[in-house]
């Protein structure tokens, strides 16, 4: 469930905070020990169980992503983001202890293994979550993660890293399991474990060749379901496991060293405060897309000068843009806020008063009514990114 996941996420982030920085392993020789095994054992197995064009493109395609982010990876590794992880971070080395996700079988018999970048460590549980089409909780643990982290591994330079990463995971997994088939005596599990190989072939693949990154708005008063929408949509976009969501809430409380349901005072909205939550988001969203993943910011932007300044980033990065602007009648805004439970957002009643009577100026983004529910929103929204 989702909640499960969000405690799985804040689990991971807590035993990376603490685990030991290790810098003799990693960095650009740990992934290129990784792709020299996975070459051997597709050659091993050869043609009988993987196809071999798309064994060579996925080859080449590794090797030039390794060229192209080498130099992050030795950075990563000096700056102390290789540590003594888990290293076999699957969904089957993770179980219910007391109610709560709890790792377990850690590689205990392989430093070079088990010392790795924390994004690679990580890395194979969204995998994991992939091949198995749950792409929705895998978005959902890269954000948590990345939001809830240190400072130190709060680092969304990172992200570029992550096509190469997830795909040399999943390019693992596909030798383990046609190393399998080979002992299975039941020719239904054999069959069943080359099955399993081919696919994560395959995705190894798909995901070594992520699509462009976009840049999307989600703006509007509050109650008007911003925060619900980006959820949502954010899987659907970009790169795997989707975009990376900027959300103004949880930015500024962390900006205030507070808990996401915490509630701030009253100059913690000052203007100047604002404008600063809002420049984190713009700070955000370029490092996202300049790694090559899609971001979604998710802020009010009631004032012109705001909407503007995102597009104006889109434009200098050379990114699409779609602005969405989310409205609903006041009384439906006011009785979503009187029914909202455990949320990052302090907006009340009042707030959203106050927020009625502000100078919004021309509305260029594309207005979606809210006000049918979130499946009718989705579906407009949807149809709006030609999703």
């Amino acid at each position: 469930t989702p909640e499960l996941m969000t405690q799985l996420a804040d689990e991971i982030a807590r035993f990376h905070s603490a685990a030991e920085r290790r810098r003799d392993f990693g960095g650009r020789s740990g992934i290129a020990a990784v792709l020299d095994q996975n070459r051997e054992a597709f050659a091993r197995h050869g043609p009988r169980v993987f196809d071999p064009d798309a064994t060579a493109w996925l080859v080449q395609a590794s090797d030039a992503a390794l060229a192209r982010v080498g130099p992050l990876l030795e950075r990563r590794r000096q700056e102390g983001y290789v540590r003594h992880c888990h290293g076999d971070l699957h969904l089957r080395n993770i179980c219910l202890y007391e109610g709560r996700p709890t790792l377990f079988d850690a590689i205990e018999f392989s430093d070079a293994i088990a010392c790795v970048d924390v994004l690679y460590d990580l890395a194979f549980l969204l995998m994991d979550l992939e091949h198995r089409d749950e792409r929705g909780l895998a978005n959902l643990v890269l954000n948590r993660y990345l939001t809830q982290a240190d400072a130190r591994l709060s680092d969304f330079e990172g992200l570029a890293a992550l096509p190469l990463f997830l795909s040399c995971r999943a390019a693992v997994r596909a030798h383990v399991a046609a190393d399998a088939a080979k002992t299975q005596a039941d020719e239904k599990r054999r069959e069943a474990e080359l099955a399993d190989a081919r696919s994560y072939h395959g995705l190894a693949g798909r995901l070594i060749a992520p699509p462009p990154p976009m840049l999307v708005a989600v703006g509007g008063l509050s109650g008007t379901g911003k925060s619900t929408l980006a959820r949502r949509i954010a899987p659907l976009l970009g790169a795997v496991p989707g975009a990376l969501v900027c959300r103004s809430d949880v930015i500024r409380k962390h900006l205030f060293g507070k808990g996401e349901l915490a509630r701030l005072p009253p100059e913690a909205y000052r203007p100047e405060v604002s404008a600063r939550v809002y420049g984190t988001i713009a700070e955000r969203a370029r490092t996202i897309l300049s790694a090559g993943h899609a971001a979604i910011a998710d802020a009010v932007y009631a004032r012109a000068d705001e909407r503007q300044g995102l597009e104006s980033l889109a434009r200098e990065l050379g990114v699409p843009f779609i602005g969405l602007w989310l409205e609903a009648p006041p009384e439906v805004l006011e009785s979503r806020l009187m029914e909202r439970r455990r949320d990052a957002s302090d907006a009340t009643v009042e707030v959203l008063r106050q927020q009625l009577t502000y100078p919004l100026g021309e509305i260029t983004w594309r207005r979606i009514d809210t006000s049918r529910g979130p499946e009718a929103t989705l579906a407009a929204v949807r149809a709006a990114l030609g999703l």
